[in-house]
């Protein structure tokens, strides 16, 4: 659920926000957002003006990671070379940024909701024929499932998806703040390289490290 904006999208991380956007090279999104009732950012793709990672602060970072403080006030620890590769903002608030390296054919999406509903599995529900609608081969993993997040009720939907020719694997947690508002990550790769060491830490570096900015 999570998120923000409603949408479709192949790449971006989080619910969904429906892009106009252009993506940029670096970028792998795959599918749509994840479960942001409406309000969907409308696609300014373009860097953000985003601030250098800082290696300060909350938990305890994996080698090769550093914390970034996003200006939209969220923070997220990410690889060492990652940035924004893409950034879509809405009237309503609602925004997604994408997160990426040139030479990485991973992509995070963080993505702000300003419109969602009570529940997160209804959320993520509700986005799911936009998804598919938007994502070549499109296929979900499993049921979509309740968790609670830092104590925070979320729901976590995983789906593979075509992106560029090569098929990706997507973990998208949503997860409610209050006010109908809420995140969501959308964490993708090659499907192939789903379960590596690597891509276990990182996805567990993000989980660890997500700040909304009133925490």
């Amino acid at each position: 659920m999570g998120g923000p904006p409603d949408g479709d999208d192949t790449s971006a991380s989080g619910p969904a926000a429906s892009r106009a956007a252009t993506r940029t090279p670096s970028a792998t999104p795959t599918g749509a957002d994840a479960p942001a009732g409406r309000g969907t950012p409308t696609a300014s793709a373009k860097p953000s003006p985003s601030p250098s990672p800082s290696a300060t602060a909350g938990p305890t970072l994996p080698s090769g990671f550093s914390l970034y403080r996003a200006p939209q006030g969220f923070a997220v620890a990410l690889p060492s070379g990652w940035k924004p590769v893409e950034t879509q903002s809405s009237d309503d608030l609602a925004y997604r940024v994408t997160f990426g390296a040139s030479d990485d054919p991973r992509t995070l999406a963080v993505t702000y909701s300003t419109q969602l509903g009570p529940d997160p599995v209804a959320v993520w529900s509700d986005l799911e024929p936009s998804l598919r609608a938007v994502s070549t081969g499109y296929e979900r993993v499993g049921a979509i499932r309740p968790v609670t997040y830092r104590g925070m009720k979320g729901a976590d939907m995983e789906w593979y998806s075509v992106s560029q020719g090569v098929r990706v694997r997507t973990l998208g947690r949503g997860f409610l703040i209050g006010g109908h508002r809420g995140f969501s990550l959308r964490w993708t790769t090659p499907a192939d390289d789903w379960d590596t060491a690597a891509n276990r830490q990182a996805l567990k570096a993000f989980f660890d490290s997500f700040r909304t900015g009133t925490q």
